[in-house]
Formats: C-alpha cells, structure tokens, sequence
C-alpha cells in the first residue's frame, strides 16, 4: 500500500456510507472478495430497519466507491448512490430506482440510475478484462447481479429532480410496486492502482498563478508524460481491434460540431507513480469502422477536458474592451497535451524521470488544494469545468491575499 497515495484521496475524495447486504456475487479470481460470503456493498436508502453491517468509502465517480483491502485498493463499480433525494430505495430485498433515456450530459442512452444495465455490465466485463491483459494495472476480481429490481422511466436528471420534489413518498412506492418495470441491475469489483484522474489534476491549471506554486517546465513534462501515456494506453486498445468507449448521436450541436459521447477523456485515466491506467469501459466495443478511432482520439484530447474553456462568462462588451481574462499557460498546456497524445498514439510515451513524477504529481495536488481553498470552492466538487471557470473569472484574488495565502501553501 501506498500511504501517500492514501493521503492523495483524502484531499480530491470525500467519504461516504456502504451497506453490505445480503447478494451472491461471482469471482473471478482465485482470490476472495474483501466481503463477508454472500454480502456485498450498496449504497440505497431502507425503507426498513436492518442490522446490516456497513463501512465508510471514498466515493469514486457518482455511483462507484473506493477503499482498500490486504493492502490494494478496491473499486466497487454501480452500488447506488451516495446521497441526496435520488437514492435508489431497498425494500426487503427488492431496489426501486429510475431509468434516464435522454440526458444529453451523460454518455449513456439509458442510464439505470446508481447501477448498471446487462449491456453496460457486459461492456465493464470485456474492456477491463482487456486492459488487464494488455499489462494494464486494473484486474477485474468479481460482480453481482441484483435480480428483483424496479424502475420508472424519466427523461433526464432534471426530469428525475422535478419528479421527486412534487411526488410524496408513500405515492412514489405506490408508483413502484404497481407499475415499476423489472429488471436487473449490476455491479463489478476491481483492483486499481489509485483513483486520481489525469483530468481532476488538470482543473489545477485552470487557475492564474498555478506558475507561482509549481515550476512551470515541470507542469510541462508532465502534461506531455500524461497526454503521451494517454494517447499510448489508447491506441493498445485500437491495435486490439477494440474502442474504449464512444459514440456518435444522430445530430450536430449547437456550436456545429457531432454530438459525440466518450468514455475515451482525460477523466477516465488513473494516475499513479509510474504510469497511468484506463479505468470505466462501460460502453467498450469492439471497433465496427476505423473512422471510430479518429473520433475516439479526438475525445480523449477535447471531451471535459479542463485545459479546455468549457464557455464564456466574460461581458459583453469585454473583448471590445480589450478586457477578455485569459489565461495563456493553460492555453499553451492545452496544446502540449494534444500534441503529447498524437505522439504516443503513434510513437508510445514519452518517458519522465520517476522522482520528478513523484514529486510533480505531489506539487499538483498540493496546488489543486491550495485553490481550491483560496477561490472557496465546495470541497465536494468534482468536475464542473464550466462552473470552476466561472468562479475564476468572477472572483478577483487581490495579489496580498494571494501572496498571504501563499506563505501556507503545502501545509
């Protein structure tokens, strides 16, 4: 076990509350799952008193968590979800939750809400498989299919939050047992290296200043160690005839371009030491057209990637005005990464001497932390490009209130 890994996930993670309840699971290895026989973990809201043991975990992406057992860390992918008025309900056995089947900000055309549909579930199954056997540090050790399950259809997550709010829960059940469709949800259990993502890291270069915390050659080799190893890891799984997740929908955007949905981008890359991980294969495929691994490239370099503006809140009248805040290190690392995954996509990685990874990776969390703090941000936030840039833009840092905060930086 790493311990500075450990200490890592406790600045870019928060926790939360699992239940182990009672499923059959399957290995896949010889090895036993970190969980009692025939108990596994869950994250639901009980509509009854049970004495069922439980545990607290990172929360890694909105329905998946992290902990560690005998010394590795352990993803448990499609559990439910953590907290708020959309938990899926347990109910004697039995889970109620909801099916999405058009909610444009998800890369998913149906979503089972904290879980994962049979598709999904056999996609995870075949991407991680692959990415183990293709010497990646993911192995793939167990699943479990929860099998008397109901959902209601709804659009999106806006139609879910606006369904909620106006339905009383004793009709909401109602609702649920008497025309809730069944179905099966799942969920998998893996081994990974961390849970730090390429693209969390990025938002720390979203911010004016970063250069006064971190040597600005060193954000440098490693925005080109990242993106080469990105673009490297991508195309073993294209040689292996097989996507890492993406597709295209029937119309263009409203800026012109595909409406292109990926599980190839920056936040779905594992950072450790010493290389990098792909983790979430959820929508992997095998390749149908070799036009589909340009566009998958494409993702991975443009798809919420936070060296990327994801839009505009500066006035009207402000490019007039000569005005416009921008921020050229950012623009300049944006560059490196796309040209970093282009040669590792054909050439491999650009290797990067182990200490300096080390001790960068640890100056960029530091960073990450520090701006956080400083610009006031929820410490629970995570993603949100367009949100972050706006707080950046919005809010003026006085340079002594930068220079005082300073003085504590790593601290």
């Amino acid at each position: 076990m790493n311990y500075q890994i450990m200490d890592y996930l406790k600045v870019l993670r928060q926790k939360t509350k699992v239940w182990l309840v009672d499923n059959d699971y399957k290995h896949f290895k010889h090895q036993s799952l970190p969980f009692d026989n025939n108990k596994v973990p869950i994250m639901c809201d009980f509509l009854h008193e049970y004495n069922f043991k439980s545990f607290n975990a990172y929360e890694s992406g909105n329905r998946s968590i992290l902990f560690q057992h005998d010394g590795k860390w352990i993803k448990a992918k499609g559990i439910g979800i953590p907290e708020g008025i959309t938990r899926p309900m347990f109910d004697k056995g039995r889970i109620y939750t909801y099916k999405l089947n058009n909610d444009p900000g998800m890369c998913h055309k149906h979503i089972l809400w904290g879980f994962m549909q049979r598709d999904e579930h056999k996609c995870e199954l075949y991407g991680t498989s692959l990415a183990e056997k293709l010497g990646q540090k993911i192995e793939l050790i167990g699943m479990t299919s929860f099998d008397d399950v109901k959902y209601i259809n709804l659009k999106d997550r806006v139609d879910l939050f606006r369904f909620l709010k106006k339905v009383k829960r004793d009709t909401l059940l109602d609702i649920f047992r008497k025309d809730g469709t069944k179905t099966s949800a799942y969920s998998t259990y893996c081994v990974v290296p961390s849970d730090i993502r390429v693209g969390e890291l990025f938002f720390t270069f979203m911010f004016p200043n970063v250069t006064d915390l971190i040597d600005p050659d060193s954000i440098k080799d490693y925005v080109e160690w990242l993106g080469s190893s990105c673009g490297y890891l991508l195309r073993q799984f294209h040689n292996s005839g097989t996507l890492h997740g993406t597709w295209v929908g029937p119309n263009y955007t409203s800026l012109g371009l595909l409406d292109i949905h990926s599980n190839s981008y920056t936040g779905n890359y594992l950072v450790d030491y010493e290389d990098l991980t792909m983790c979430d294969f959820d929508l992997s495929k095998p390749i149908e057209k070799e036009s589909e691994k340009d566009i998958e490239k494409w993702a991975l370099v443009h798809v919420e990637n936070p060296l990327y503006y994801a839009g505009s809140y500066r006035p009207k009248d402000a490019l007039n005005q000569g005005i416009a805040r921008k921020n050229p290190f950012r623009e300049e690392l944006s560059k490196i990464f796309e040209q970093a995954v282009d040669v590792g996509y054909s050439e491999g990685p650009i290797d990067m001497e182990k200490n300096l990874k080390r001790e960068t990776l640890d100056l960029i969390i530091k960073a990450k932390k520090f701006m956080w703090k400083l610009y006031e941000l929820p410490e629970n936030l995570v993603g949100q490009i367009e949100y972050v840039d706006y707080v950046i833009f919005n809010k003026k840092i006085k340079p002594k209130d930068f220079i005082k905060a300073h003085s504590n930086f790593g601290n």
